[in-house]
């Protein structure tokens, strides 16, 4: 859903009196798919996601549609990323890091666990191996143990809803205040 991804370029129709100096047409999509409320197709390579509404066509002049919300810095950014990719090569999103990747990958991890009925200690040996895990009264003030709790707590907050803010992950615009 284009509201809730803030890395998907919304195009619409520019106005009729709109007259752009250079007609920037969109390169050969892939994945294109119609839907109830447009065509959702990616762009280039890293592909960008780019939505076209159904009341504008890909022959039209196009420009972007940017809501004036939350996530506006994001938004343009990902305009950014399109504009870059119809003048040339675009540069990948790197906004989730490798270490962030590691972190769910290990809440996910740690969440099949805490569902499973399995100790906190229990959890920190399937993900960090015994060998790093303490015994008796050291576990209860071991760094792995608040680790643990932090990664079960992160894991029970993607799930009731925080994973839509892994969807409004994207390029960000640096903006000088």
């Amino acid at each position: 859903m284009p509201a809730l991804c803030t890395a998907t370029v919304a195009l619409s129709a520019s106005p009729p009196s709109f007259s752009p100096r250079s007609q920037a047409a969109l390169p050969p999509v892939t994945s294109p798919r119609q839907a109830s409320d447009g065509v959702h197709c990616t762009v280039g390579e890293p592909p960008i996601p780019v939505w076209v509404p159904r009341d504008a066509s890909r022959d039209s002049h196009l420009g972007a549609l940017i809501p004036f919300d939350d996530a506006l810095p994001q938004r343009l950014a990902a305009v950014l990323r399109l504009w870059h990719a119809l003048q040339g090569p675009v540069q990948p999103d790197v906004e989730l890091t490798a270490q962030r990747r590691r972190r769910l990958v290990l809440a996910l991890r740690a969440h099949d666990g805490h569902r499973g009925g399995h100790s906190y200690r229990d959890i920190a040996i399937g993900l960090f191996g015994a060998a790093c895990v303490p015994r008796g009264a050291a576990w209860k003030t071991h760094d792995l143990r608040a680790r643990t709790m932090r990664l079960v707590a992160d894991a029970i907050a993607l799930r009731d809803g925080g994973y839509r803010a892994l969807l409004r992950l994207g390029p960000r615009l640096k903006l000088a205040r």
